[in-house]
């Protein structure tokens, strides 16, 4: 198990943990006790880092006592911001300020994972 942990205000913590489980089992955020499991063995086509930026915003945004299962391809509000987030994050790693990111979009949703379904989604965000 890894353990990594950000600050989160109000002085509270948000804690990510990585605990292999079986391959059918997805990430988790609890935004009740700022809680993000990733469980590294989830096959998935979305990559890793693309996964905890988007549990990172459940948790963020998220309403208090609410647990999100990873579910990107969700149409909720929450699972909408929780794809935008981590665009964005994403982007702003990926990308330097000089890139076209629209020229480039093809290779940065291909580098993390991402389908083809929410490109208009990934286009609005990044």
């Amino acid at each position: 198990m890894i353990e990594y942990n950000a600050k989160h205000p109000p002085d509270c913590q948000i804690r990510l943990f990585e605990v292999c489980g079986q391959e059918s089992a997805p990430d988790v955020a609890s935004t009740f006790n700022n809680v993000i499991i990733i469980n590294p063995s989830f096959r998935t086509k979305f990559s890793l880092p693309f996964r905890q930026f988007h549990e990172l915003q459940h948790v963020l945004n998220g309403e208090q006592h609410k647990t999100y299962a990873f579910s990107p391809l969700a149409k909720s509000d929450a699972e909408i911001s929780a794809n935008a987030y981590a665009f964005k994050m994403l982007a702003d790693f990926y990308f330097d300020e000089n890139t076209d990111r629209y020229s480039k979009l093809c290779n940065f949703m291909d580098y993390f994972g991402i389908p083809m379904s929410p490109e208009s989604a990934v286009l609005k965000n990044i």
